[in-house]
């Protein structure tokens, strides 16, 4: 038996895919006529929110957001994904009650301690080295984890553990220092990283830097939102 795609849904279909494509004005346009006729769908919305986001149109991203969590306040993806809007916007302490929100709501997932650790370390180092700690023992294999929490160590001087924390990363994402010139893996390295760059990778890396962790995040979408 065949099922036939209704065609408003082609419009959410094509807005995602423009997403994906990383052509989020675009995309914009494509899901708010899709939202004309479906005001309340959750996919359109977070979708939209987050292509808002991409563009620095804060405030309207907030707004789709808050549209969604009205029909699912507890859910902890949405609330960190108002989160980064409003820190975005500048809203740190708002950003952060959703944070910890989500925090209560999702205790074992380490990706929620690794969000609120990047914000949390605008306006509370310790806090944040806390999360990335709690955010390490939950998943042991977190590079970026690691590096983030080396260069808070390194801001609290704590240099000897700072030290470890990059050792650490380097050791996950298979990055020797010493070798760094060394034929196969010199190559093999950077294609994934700028070795020019690093004391280990020199940034804080933000939210969704993973490719595992954002490819996890947006299975998980599309098999959570139901119209």
């Amino acid at each position: 038996m065949e099922y036939k795609i209704i065609p408003y849904m082609k419009k959410l279909e094509e807005g995602i895919q423009l997403f994906n494509q990383t052509e989020y004005e675009k995309a914009i346009i494509v899901l708010s006529e899709f939202l004309l006729s479906n005001p309340n769908h959750a996919d359109g919305l977070f979708y939209r929110g987050i292509c808002l986001r991409k563009v620095n149109r804060f405030n309207e991203s907030i707004e789709d957001f808050n549209a969604i969590l009205i029909k699912l306040p507890d859910e902890p993806t949405l609330l960190c994904e108002r989160a980064i809007s409003l820190f975005k916007n500048q809203q740190i302490n708002l950003a952060l009650n959703d944070l910890d929100r989500a925090v209560i709501l999702d205790s074992k997932n380490p990706f929620r301690y690794t969000s609120r650790a990047f914000i949390r370390a605008n306006i509370d180092i310790d806090g944040a080295i806390s999360d990335y700690q709690k955010a390490i023992e939950l998943d042991p294999s977190d590079e970026i984890a690691y590096n983030n929490l080396g260069l808070l160590q390194e801001q609290r001087g704590n240099y000897k553990e700072a030290k470890k924390s990059f050792d650490k990363s380097n050791q996950i994402i298979g990055y020797e220092p010493e070798n760094r010139l060394d034929s196969s893996a010199s190559k093999v390295l950077e294609e994934k990283i700028d070795t020019e760059k690093l004391n280990t990778w020199n940034i804080v890396k933000g939210v969704f830097t993973s490719s595992k962790i954002r490819n996890e995040y947006f299975g998980y979408i599309v098999n959570f939102f139901k119209n």
